[in-house]
């Protein structure tokens, strides 16, 4: 069963399998999201990857106890999968759900949602392009989004961030986004780029894939830890120059600012990915 799948199973199966659907994904998995679905049942490499994901963005540091990260169903534009509201370290494929661009659980089962689950919807609704949203409490992140400091590209591999990214206000105090109507108007914000600032609250991300927004978000807290060193050591950063979408830095094919169209893209990015999954086995190996 799915819900079987625990940390010392992680290892063995990390170990026999040539990708992470093995591990995170069964046939049982995908038959239980799709109950009570219009939808077919997504393919288990997507769920695998939906899980994988949620584990590498802990381990990078982008999310902490809070944030969550999003797959559209390929087979349905109209669907999204999301896990539950819990950290994002313990989600497992038993935990993703599907919802629809109202933010409405198909296959609720009594499991809580995320509030923020409409910062996915909305953007699924408004870009067509999009198969993959963070939305993270990154701290490199957070002093660009709390103050005049623009975050801009200082590095080569988050030339996709644009020029400058645009900061979203939902209030005074950092407030959550919990309906429609916020989500909305922080997607107005987006506009057609890839990242937009939460004030007081966190980023967004947005990307072609999973695979493609998990490595955008890891490459955005890079560029934002190398910007507030640049800006500690006294010196005025030399911006880079943003990439055009298709070309290296927002990459449809190339491998350079978390580029790589589908679930994985260029040989490079796969490289990426599968160290990560390494990564993951050597920490829980030393548990």
């Amino acid at each position: 069963m799915v819900s079987a799948v625990t940390r010392r199973g992680f290892l063995a199966t990390l170990a026999t399998s040539t990708g992470a659907a093995a591990l995170y994904a069964t046939e049982a998995g995908a038959a239980a999201l799709a109950q009570g679905a219009p939808s077919a049942p997504p393919d288990p490499s997507l769920i695998a990857d939906l899980v994988a994901g949620n584990h590498i963005l802990v381990r990078k540091g982008v999310v902490q106890i809070n944030g969550h990260l999003s797959a559209r169903h390929p087979g349905n534009s109209n669907r999204f999968f999301l896990a539950r509201a819990i950290a994002p370290e313990t989600v497992t494929a038993a935990d993703i759900m599907e919802f629809d661009l109202d933010s409405n659980a198909i296959d609720g089962k009594g499991r809580e949602p995320y509030t923020e689950r409409f910062i996915h919807s909305e953007i699924y609704r408004a870009r067509p392009d999009v198969m993959g949203v963070v939305h993270a409490h990154t701290p490199s992140v957070l002093p660009f989004a709390t103050s005049d400091i623009p975050l801009r590209p200082v590095y080569q591999l988050a030339t996709f961030i644009g020029e400058t990214v645009p900061v979203f206000r939902n209030g005074d105090s950092g407030e959550v986004i919990s309906n429609m109507e916020q989500a909305r108007e922080m997607v107005r914000a987006l506009g057609s780029g890839t990242v937009v600032l939460l004030h007081g609250h966190g980023a967004v991300v947005v990307a072609p894939s999973v695979r493609t927004v998990v490595s955008r978000s890891i490459e955005l807290e890079l560029n934002a830890r190398i910007l507030q060193n640049i800006l500690a050591m006294g010196g005025k950063p030399a911006y880079l120059r943003a990439q055009a979408e298709g070309g290296r830095g927002r990459g449809g094919g190339g491998r350079q600012g978390g580029g790589g169209a589908g679930r994985g893209g260029a040989a490079g990015f796969d490289r990426n990915w599968d160290a990560w999954l390494q990564e993951e086995k050597r920490i829980m190996s030393g548990r």
